[in-house]
């Protein structure tokens, strides 16, 4: 482990020396790259050296516990020696998830390289600062200028970080964590049983009307598009290691430095901000829970605040992500509007359940079947959970109650774990029958009374008179089945509702009670009943459970709680919540069970993400073009003079030529903007009403504050019926097969004297 803690080391010193050069020069050159990896390996070199007696190492695998290991070995190979390849003129991907992911990443290696200012303006929105947690393609950017080629740069991070992330992923839950990180998924790929005629098994597609499933394909959803997790997934899975040892095994096992977890922990946010999230929220996890480890996590987390949030706020674009909104008039001249907020919070109750491709599947089946129309919510509930996750909810349902067991001394027997998992099953979609659960408060939910002090009045009566039976029922000491609890549960909420209200009544910014927020309230109670019970337990043979049950409530709060504006972005932290349960899954449940009974539930748990895997990197895979090599080089030698300051008015295609050689445009993809949270309708219209030549096209770029117009086949594609006016006007100032350059400021006809 030494090796790897030592490689992440140096990758993320490099990045962060990298930055301070960048700061220091105002851009990136080869020397400031030279300086800043050679400090990395030096970095890299202390770590190992002063583990060099260090004595921990890996378990070997045995048995069936090759398996995920070949098969990630495989995986990684076919994945990223094939990441991206040329087939005579074509630049092309193997993944067809990286279409649009990969020239995103190209483009960000190449601002950075081209020598943008720092901290540079969005090359894919020229009115906001970048904001993307951008280490792992900065890091790409100093290989570039110290010499490496892109292509080349990007294959190889790429086969590096898989081999972190293979070796830290085994140290932290051995083959079933591996497996369950390449093969985990739902009943979908079981429709490979019914295909049709000609199509091949393995298919890298999620269900048999081939949609876009929710819960996709981990490694090649997340690792390979997702390049920030290259660094992410390795550091992340080491400090959980690492604090797995020193906070709750007395140090008995493998453990990093102080100074090694800072580094890592600190550097985060500029490589993955859902990882930090996630790691974050595992600490504060660890301090309430753990008393002994309090003033040790207290330091870390102390030393790692100012570094951190330094990188949050270069991550977040300082604030400055959208925009200043275009004046209205005049008036606004001495008070210019602000900045738009970045929108990056909400509430989603049901994660994706009602998107529009879960929707699509119900309705084909209930077109086919009219008679299930009724039961619309219900089925529409279980064919996603069902569908992307399987058998996990039940066994995930099993192992949350194994570790209250021992916190309460009381005997779970099984049944009672399988009826708490059908309840939910069934219970939960009835609440998406009613409309009111959706959309109404507590008040109007219980007490739907139109006249306020009437329901208000109802509400107080129904609150104490809960109020009060729970007390006397406590009193009495006999048997109620929890329906104490219950009572004693009514009565709070409807205090905090009556609460909330009157405040909502003196300022409306503050929310009223939803119906549909409370059971992520009361998983919230819950997992703080459980870290205090555990605290003031202070048996440390039940730290199992600290692990568990914050995953399993991380997982929840995903499924509520939108942390990006894309609802699919979630999955990035919602891997880590099944990264952090998955080796408990098997030590404190699978592993127990009968040698055919563990056969069977693997096969269950593993067949249908088995099915997408060998599809997604299978030979059936050729390849997708993303490039012309020639447009590239037409398009590179043609814009090498102009500044990298200046932005270009062009198609907002994720794939267009200006882009992957590293240059700014007006608008990007729409597809990137939005899940970066970027807030650009005003600058799309005006790119629209310039791309189309209206008469005011003039005040178009001014107002977008560009001088150079790009025009070839994707723009001809996106406005095809343009007037084309500024033609007449600006002259043309290169040309050739990938479409014409205009320079706004160099008129086609000289002006009278």
């Amino acid at each position: 482990m030494k090796y790897v803690a030592a490689i992440l080391y140096a990758v993320s010193s490099s990045v962060l020396l990298g930055l301070l050069l960048g700061w220091q020069r105002g851009y990136l050159d080869f020397q400031a790259a030279l300086i800043s990896l050679s400090g990395g390996a030096l970095v890299g070199l202390l770590g190992l050296w002063f583990a060099r007696n260090e004595a921990s190492h890996l378990e070997k695998p045995r048995g069936w516990g090759w398996v995920p290991v070949v098969l990630f070995t495989l995986f990684s190979f076919r994945a990223f020696l094939w990441l991206i390849f040329r087939q005579g003129d074509e630049l092309r991907v193997l993944s067809p998830n990286n279409t649009g992911d990969l020239p995103l990443h190209i483009a960000f290696i190449r601002y950075f390289a081209n020598g943008a200012p720092f901290w540079p303006d969005s090359p894919i929105f020229s009115g906001g600062k970048l904001t993307y947690a951008a280490g792992t393609d900065f890091f790409n950017s100093l290989l570039t200028l110290a010499g490496m080629d892109v292509e080349r740069g990007l294959v190889w991070v790429g086969l590096i970080g898989a081999l972190l992330t293979g070796i830290a992923m085994w140290r932290w839950g051995g083959a079933f964590t591996l497996m369950g990180f390449l093969c985990g998924g739902g009943l979908l790929g079981f429709a490979a049983f019914y295909r049709d005629a000609g199509e091949p098994f393995f298919q890298d597609y999620a269900g048999i009307m081939k949609f876009d499933a929710a819960w996709k394909s981990l490694p090649l959803a997340l690792l390979v598009t997702q390049r920030g997790f290259l660094f992410a997934l390795p550091a992340g899975l080491l400090l959980l290691s690492s604090w797995r040892t020193k906070y709750f095994q007395n140090n008995e096992g493998w453990r990093m430095p102080f100074a090694g977890e800072l580094l890592l922990y600190a550097a985060m946010p500029f490589f993955h901000m859902h990882t930090f999230i996630a790691l974050s929220f595992m600490l504060a996890v660890f301090f309430v829970a753990q008393t002994a480890a309090r003033w040790k996590i207290f330091g870390l987390v102390s030393a790692a605040l100012i570094p951190a949030s330094v990188l949050v706020w270069i991550t977040l674009g300082m604030f400055q992500t959208n925009a200043l909104p275009i004046w209205g008039n005049m008036s606004q001249l001495e008070n210019p509007p602000p900045r738009p907020p970045t929108e990056v919070l909400g509430w989603q109750p049901g994660w994706m359940v009602n998107d529009t491709q879960s929707q699509q599947v119900w309705q084909s089946l209930t077109n086919a079947a009219p008679a299930l129309e009724p039961l619309a919510a219900h089925g529409q509930f279980l064919s996603f959970w069902l569908g992307n996750f399987g058998a996990w909810p039940f066994v995930v349902a099993a192992l949350a109650l194994i570790p209250l067991r021992p916190l309460w001394n009381r005997t779970l027997r099984v049944k009672y774990v399988w009826g708490f998992a059908l309840a939910f099953l069934f219970i939960t979609p009835l609440l998406g029958w009613w409309t009111t659960y959706q959309s109404s408060t507590w008040a109007n939910f219980f007490h739907p009374i139109k006249d306020p002090n009437s329901r208000n009045t109802v509400a107080h009566i129904a609150a104490l008179t809960a109020l009060v039976s729970s007390v006397l029922l406590h009193v009495r000491r006999k048997r109620d089945f929890g329906l104490r609890w219950v009572l004693l549960g009514f009565a709070a909420i409807s205090i905090l509702d009556g609460l909330l209200t009157t405040l909502h009544d003196w300022d409306k910014q503050i929310p009223l009670l939803r119906m549909n927020a409370l059971p992520l309230a009361v998983a919230t109670g819950v997992l703080i009943t459980v870290l205090v019970q555990y605290a003031r337990r202070r048996d440390s043979s039940l730290w199992r459970a600290v692990f568990v049950l914050p995953g399993l409530f991380l997982f929840f709060l995903c499924c509520n709680v939108k942390f990006a504006p894309w609802a699919w972005d979630n999955t990035k932290i919602m891997v880590w919540a099944w990264l952090i349960v998955l080796p408990f899954v098997w030590e404190q449940l699978i592993a127990l069970w009968k040698c055919w009974q563990c056969y069977a539930v693997c096969a269950l748990l593993f067949f249908s993400g088995f099915v997408g895997l060998l599809g997604g990197m299978g030979a059936s895979q050729q390849g997708y073009e993303i490039a012309r090599c020639s447009t590239l080089d037409g398009v590179a030698k043609a814009v090498r003079d102009i500044p990298i300051t200046e932005p270009f008015a062009c198609a907002p295609h994720y794939q267009h030529p200006l882009l992957l050689n590293g240059r700014k445009v007006v608008v990007g993809y729409e597809g990137h903007l939005t899940s970066h949270g970027i807030s650009f309708r005003n600058q799309s219209i005006n790119l629209d009403e310039l791309m189309n030549g209206i008469d005011i096209w003039r005040l178009n770029a001014a107002e977008l504050d560009v001088h150079y117009i790009y025009y070839g086949p994707l723009e001809i594609q996106k406005w095809p019926k343009s007037r084309e006016t500024w033609r007449d006007s600006l002259q043309v100032i290169a040309s050739g097969t990938w479409g014409e350059l205009f320079d706004l400021d160099i008129p086609r006809v000289p002006l009278e004297q």
